[in-house]
């Protein structure tokens, strides 16, 4: 079998440019940008422990 990629740290740059496509929308760019930045790397170090937890079962 061939290993699996891990992609999961494309997760941040996904959340970062949400929030500024919101922040394009709603007026303010830098705020949105950096919430969706904050938001992407909380979301990729859940998952990554997440994975880690179910690959150790």
């Amino acid at each position: 079998m061939t290993k699996k990629k891990n992609n999961l740290i494309s997760i941040i740059p996904a959340f970062l440019l949400m929030g500024a496509a919101i922040g394009v929308q709603v007026g303010n760019i830098i705020k949105y940008s950096i919430v969706g930045l904050i938001v992407g790397i909380i979301i990729y170090f859940f998952l990554s422990y997440r994975n880690k937890r179910i690959n150790n079962k």
